[in-house]
Parts: C-alpha cells; structure tokens; sequence
C-alpha cells in the first residue's frame, strides 16, 4: 500500500477523472457500497470518466499488487476491498438507443431509469428488475431476474456485444464475430472476466403492460400462497408474477392502513394484457385489502416498485424451489412470521422464455421459483438475530430448494461452493477455461467469484 500512495500523485495527473485516497473530501462518500455491512477501507477510489481511466485504474491496481474491485450503484459489492484500488464507474453514463436495431449500447455507470427513459419514448423497453436505481451493466450480467422474466427471458439472454477492459489493462470488443468465448462467459458470470465499459443489449416492443399489487390479510398469507402456486401453473409467459408476506414497520413513513400490518401482496407484470390473466386469482381471493393494478406503459410500472433506494446495512439469503407444497409454504411463513426479525420473505414465478436454453452459461433454467429474505441490520445484535433466523427459517426448506442460476440473488460472501452452485457442472468448466484465458491471475476476484482453471 505504502508504493500506491507514493505514486498515486503521478497517477492522478494521467486521468480524466479523479481518484480519491483517505482523507480526502469525498472518499468516505465514495467508498461506501450500498450494504454498509460491507465497510471497506480502499487505499484509492478511482473515479473514471473514461474508458482510459478505467484502463488507469486496472493497471494500477495490477502494477501494486493490490486487490480491485469495481463499483456501480455499489449493490453488486460482495466483500469490502481493503488497501485496494476500488473504481467508481458512475460517471459514465452515456445510452445511445438505436430504435430501428431495437439495441441499446449503455455504459457502465447508467442505472436502468435512465435506459428506460431513452427507450419509452419508442415503445421500447430493456429487461429491467424491480428497482430501477440499480446499475443495468452490474444487474445484467449477473443474470437478471426482470419484470418481463417469462416473457422475454433474463436479462443476460439479452445481451449483444461489449466492450471490456481485460486484467492487463487492454480494451477489447465482445461480439459474436469478436472473441465470442468472452461474450458468452459475460452473458450471466458476472464481473470475474474483466470490466465492463458498455454493453450492447437487445430491447423489446412493449407498447403497454398491466401492472400492480393486490394486497391480502397476513392471516390469509397461506392461502394466498396456495391459490397464487396453483395459478402459476396456468398463466401464459406475458405474466410474471410474485408474492411477498411481510409486516410493515409501526412508523410514520408507513400510510396509516398498513402501518404495522402483517400482509400478503401478490404483484404482476403482465405484457399486453387487459388484466383478464388475473381474474381466476381473482375468483380464488376475493376481495383484496387493496387493488392496485393498472395498464400503463413500461416505464411507469418500473418506477412504480417500492424498492429502497438509501444505502442501509443488511443481510439476506435466497433459494431456489421445486415447487410450494404445504410444507414449503409453512417454511416461508414461519420465516417471516409477525415479530421476526425477518420482516419479509419474496417468492417469485419464474420459467417461461426463462426457461428455454439460451447461448450462455446460465443454468438451472427449469427451477420455477425462488425465494429471498433480506432484513435490516443495523447493530450488531440485530445482525446475529437476523442471521440466526435466516439459518432456522432456510434449514426448514430443507428438500425443496433447488439451485438458481443467477448471480443477482446471491448474498455477500457467499461461499465458492455456493457460486459454484449457481452453474452446471459444464458451464462452470467452461467459465473456468475462459477465465484462464482473459484473467489467469485472478484480478477480478472481488465478486462471487470463478477462479481460473487450474
């Protein structure tokens, strides 16, 4: 560390952009990811304007044999990079829309509002998640589980080419005329084969969608979850759907009706349609507690999620499941039953154009739901009290789980075994062989990561 700090003043001179050491106005701000569970302590933050500076960044990172890590909206952070070089992309945010090729190029820094809002205006959409302040580069190659899932696949399934700084600080285009091995590892293997300074993804007409929330009792949760499991099993690919039980917390933020409330929420995204798939839902439930469902246009049901958007200390798990027998569904509720320091557990639908094996190594395509728990962890105390009920709350899934092939849902620090497990056992050989190939040295271990063939 001590050698990085003496030449950090040359280094700052040869960039667009700037580059942060302790102490300096901004670092603090900079380094923080957006799980302040993660609390690194990085020697520099390189704030890159320019796929030179990322080049920069790599190189010096490499040339003080330091660890590296890249950051976007900061959601991707896995483990906290200390004494290391961290790159902050987010000023690079440059989307050109091609709407005739229906192709978005994005650089590595945009969130996906802002690959909305350049696609809206065409009737067009990008396979984005539930919340659009999440960096579409990061979220998208790590799978991506969007609103759209069933109908349009995962988000990795989209991509088209990239252009990628490599471990020894080249820049090198991804197609599939251009070394197609890395675009085909890049298409859900996440950050491990280098960084990412654009991507080119396919967009999708989406004149409208019908999208909302259909909120029920926490004392009906079981049966929300029984009829909502038997209805999965008869809706079309135009519906992506999920359910979510979870108490509201007893403050002022929260509207007087839920405040406190234990609930169960169903929410759809369903590609065009009048709302009629909802109906046997419907006839099964009754009236809910609210109905909140609508025909709008994408973009509109994308900025309408309630997902957080302030950086928060916070710890999770999640799973895939072979399906929501009596015994799963008492697994999930008991999880996050009234007073659990899991306040939530979200299941979603998956399958569909998901299911359909695509040029990638994205495995596991059969698995029809999964499952995740995220719960707020703001001292010590509450950490432990949430990760043992975590532990309880999955143990007692026990013989339902199966694998998912996503990094998006994978928690911090997950073990190699668990990264492993996100793969076929071939295209996990394959990832390796690739990562051999373009990172032999394993410089972008700071994700869930691949190491490289042996």
């Amino acid at each position: 560390m001590e050698s990085l700090m003496i030449h950090l003043d040359g280094f700052r001179s040869t960039l667009t952009g700037r580059a942060y050491a302790p102490g300096d106005d901004g670092y603090d701000d900079l380094r923080r990811p957006w799980n302040l569970l993660i609390d690194q302590h990085p020697a520099v933050v390189v704030v890159a304007e320019s796929a030179a500076d990322v080049q920069a960044a790599v190189r010096l990172a490499r040339e003080n044999g330091v660890p590296f890590s890249v950051q976007s909206s900061g959601h991707g952070a896995v483990r906290p990079n200390d004494d290391g070089v961290v790159l902050n992309v987010t000023r690079l945010t440059g989307v050109d829309v091609d709407a005739e090729r229906k192709v978005a190029r994005i650089d590595a820094g945009v969130r996906w509002r802002s690959v909305l809002e350049a696609a809206a205006p065409h009737q067009l959409a990008g396979l984005s998640g539930t919340a659009p302040t999440v960096g579409a580069v990061g979220y998208t190659l790590g799978g991506g589980i969007g609103l759209l899932l069933r109908r349009f696949g995962f988000a990795a399934d989209s991509v088209l080419a990239a252009d990628v700084v490599t471990a020894d600080g080249s820049l090198v285009h991804a197609s599939r005329d251009e070394n197609p091995d890395l675009l085909w590892a890049l298409k859900g293997g996440g950050g491990n084969f280098g960084v990412v300074t654009s991507l080119e993804v396919r967009l999708y007409d989406v004149p409208s969608v019908h999208n909302g929330t259909m909120m029920y009792p926490g004392a009906r949760a079981a049966e929300v979850l029984r009829a909502w499991a038997d209805w999965t099993g008869q809706v079309s690919d135009d519906v992506t759907s999920a359910v979510m039980v979870m108490s509201f917390p007893p403050i002022p933020a929260v509207p007087e009706p839920l405040r406190g409330q234990h609930v169960a929420m169903l929410r759809a995204t369903i590609a065009g349609d009048d709302g009629s798939a909802l109906e046997p839902l419907r006839a099964a439930l009754g009236e809910p507690l609210m109905d909140g469902f609508r025909t709008s246009t994408y973009l509109e049901a994308a900025l309408s999620g309630n997902e957080p958007t302030d950086p928060m200390p916070a710890a999770g798990r999640s799973t895939g499941l072979g399906g929501l027998t009596d015994a799963a569904i008492d697994a999930l509720l008991e999880l996050a039953a009234p007073g659990s320091p899991v306040p939530g557990v979200d299941i979603r639908h998956l399958g569909g154009a998901a299911a359909k094996d695509q040029d990638g190594p994205l495995s596991h395509r059969d698995t029809p739901y999964i499952a995740a728990a995220n719960a707020l962890a703001a001292t010590p105390e509450q950490l432990t009290a949430v990760r043992q009920r975590l532990d309880e709350g999955f143990a007692g899934l026990a013989g339902h789980t199966r694998p998912v092939g996503a990094f998006n849902f994978l928690s911090p620090g997950s073990t190699p075994d668990v990264v492993k497990s996100v793969f076929s056992e071939g295209a996990y050989q394959r990832l390796q062989e690739v990562k051999r190939t373009w990172d032999p040295d394993n410089v972008f271990q700071y994700t869930h990561n691949i190491p490289p063939a042996s």
